[in-house]
């Protein structure tokens, strides 16, 4: 059967509208496999602001809530020489979880032997969170997509009662791939608004801050996205080139399912749960290294049990979740 040019023209059409993509969809589903990196990067965009940033810079003023200290893991305060700021000028605090003040004797430490794994990133946050929280809905598709080459990451929801949070654990061994202004407020754009501001949310801010150990804390509250989420961030940046990051939201995170409409965020709370200094106190525990004691690994195996997991999402290969 020959075909003139009009059912050529026809089949071709129906062609095309059957290879036409759902584009809602499709923009709904990257924005979810995106949304770590984006919640990272939108502290490290350039968007010409400097003249504003230079505006509120407040030198020497630390907005990590009341005294300039945290308590480490051993009970010893850590004082710290702040080495910039920019911030709003009423950024508010929140209180840090609470920690022994009298340094304990301690037993040998046990040698670090195993390598760190998501489960024992779990158990570490988990012990350095105060108590009467719990963490669950752990994203299996992002622990096994980010953890590879020199980075460890782990994301799931926390809830201290007053409302979930998605939270984000980065602990990698290298700084070499990050863009420039990853480890200094020096033209910091990451404060403009996209979305709503309540009264009650914290106002946008950087602070870096010199700890006697070498280490450098980096800590931040972002503007808002276009549904009114917005971050705490903390970075510890070590002396070797290794850096600790976490994020914590006033909104959770969720999974993007075929048909579904609106972006997959809900807003949960007006602040993120524990506060800047509350996550610098977690960000600056000892325990969160690259090698850890053996006994840390199995007690990571174990408390992971108890965490519950979103679902996979829809249209993922298999495998994609499988993490254990």
């Amino acid at each position: 059967m020959s075909l003139d040019e009009d059912d050529l023209s026809r089949i071709l059409q129906s062609s095309v509208d059957e290879l036409r993509p759902p584009v809602p969809e499709m923009v709904a589903e990257a924005g979810r496999l995106g949304r770590r990196r984006r919640r990272v990067r939108r502290t490290l965009q350039a968007t010409g602001a400097a003249a504003t940033v230079a505006a509120l810079v407040a030198g020497g003023a630390l907005l990590t809530g009341g005294p300039q200290h945290t308590v480490s893991a051993a009970g010893t305060p850590r004082p710290h020489a702040s080495v910039g700021a920019v911030s709003s000028p009423t950024a508010a605090a929140s209180p840090s979880p609470s920690a022994s003040a009298t340094a304990s004797p301690s037993p040998t430490p046990e040698a670090a032997t195993a390598d760190l794994s998501w489960q024992a990133m779990l158990k570490i946050l988990n012990d350095q969170l105060p108590p009467g929280g719990k963490l669950f809905n752990l994203n299996t598709y992002a622990v096994k997509a980010d953890n590879r080459g020199p980075s460890h990451y782990i994301e799931l929801q926390y809830d201290d009662g007053q409302g979930a949070s998605t939270v984000m654990v980065t602990l990698s061994q290298s700084l070499t791939n990050m863009p420039s202004g990853f480890d200094t407020c020096t033209g910091w754009t990451g404060g403009g608004d996209e979305g709503p501001r309540k009264p009650g949310y914290l106002k946008p801010s950087c602070t870096l801050t010199q700890l006697p150990d070498g280490d450098k804390l980096l800590a931040y509250v972002t503007g808002t996205d276009v549904v009114g989420l917005y971050d705490i961030g903390v970075k510890l940046i070590r002396p070797n080139g290794t850096y600790l990051q976490i994020v914590a939201a006033n909104a959770t995170l969720d999974q993007y399912h075929a048909g579904q409409s609106g972006v997959p965020i809900t807003v949960t709370r007006e602040q993120p749960p524990l506060g800047v200094a509350g996550w610098s106190t977690v960000a600056e525990s000892p325990l969160w290294q690259d090698k850890i004691p053996q006994s840390l690994a199995d007690a990571g195996v174990e408390f992971a049990k108890t965490v519950t997991r979103q679902p996979c999402p829809e249209g993922s290969k298999p495998g994609d979740c499988t993490i254990d």
